[in-house]
């Protein structure tokens, strides 16, 4: 199972919709068994897929915080054949804080030492991070093989890819493994601005930049209103278009 971090410091700028539409179309274009993992307090991408509860606590809180726990009591099948998820709610939280204040275990691995357990049913992993770096992001990046970086083509996402390239770089220490697989331009709209940004990065940039770009689409926030992977919601969208052509590029990126 190769596992695969979603991340930006930045919010609102692609990472669930990536983690959301690769683990879709994987599945069902590409015959591939997914487990996705939201981890992130607000549970978006777990209200994506119906599987949101509020009080429930066998989700990333208990994957975090209970190191005894069985991986298999957390995941819930999604509508969705060979697409799996493990839920979070605002209980990561609190799991969270637990971990941080536990000085007679290890906090780092929490992630990688269960995830073991299913490797062998699964074949992709990714993990939908939040927009920071805390304790279950940690954690996270010591469980993945992979960092994915959406990005849009302003000044402050610019900015925060240094920050996030140093972190994935810090993560070694604890993940000796880890490397960034490439930044993925999002809501991409053509224009001098984007063109110029686009051109920096992609001659500046010592990371690997995606060829395919995600245009933006109004069809995106829509497909999420009715909870619909975009290939199912509109498929001849340009965005629907563009995730099909990344999830063909990130296959035979990872066949080279």
């Amino acid at each position: 199972m190769k596992t695969t971090s979603l991340l930006n410091l930045k919010g609102g700028i692609g990472k669930s919709q990536t983690a959301i539409n690769t683990s879709y179309n994987l599945t069902t274009l590409h015959n591939k068994k997914v487990l996705l993992i939201d981890n992130d307090i607000q549970g978006n991408t777990s209200k994506f897929f119906k599987r949101y509860n509020p009080i429930d606590t066998k989700g990333t809180a208990e994957l975090l915080r209970n190191k005894a726990v069985y991986v298999k009591d957390l995941i819930k099948h999604t509508e969705y054949e060979n697409l799996d998820i493990i839920t979070a709610n605002m209980h990561l939280e609190s799991a969270m804080m637990e971990v941080t204040f536990d000085k007679e275990s290890s906090q780092h691995d929490r992630f990688r030492e269960k995830l073991e357990q299913v490797s062998d049913l699964y074949d992709y992993c990714f993990i939908d991070n939040a927009p920071s770096i805390g304790m279950q992001v940690i954690n996270a990046l010591c469980a993945s093989d992979e960092v994915i970086i959406p990005i849009q083509l302003d000044n402050w996402s610019l900015d925060g890819l240094e920050i996030l390239t140093k972190t994935v770089e810090q993560i070694k220490i604890l993940n000796n493994d880890i490397k960034i697989a490439g930044c993925l331009i999002t809501a991409y709209q053509k224009n001098e601005m984007t063109e110029a940004a686009e051109e920096w990065l992609r001659t500046q940039c010592n990371q690997y930049i995606f060829n395919q770009r995600i245009r933006f689409s109004k069809k995106v926030s829509t497909s999420t209103y009715y909870n619909q992977p975009l290939d199912l919601f509109s498929k001849r969208c340009a965005a629907a278009v563009d995730y099909r052509r990344f999830v063909k590029e990130y296959l035979e990126r990872g066949e080279v």
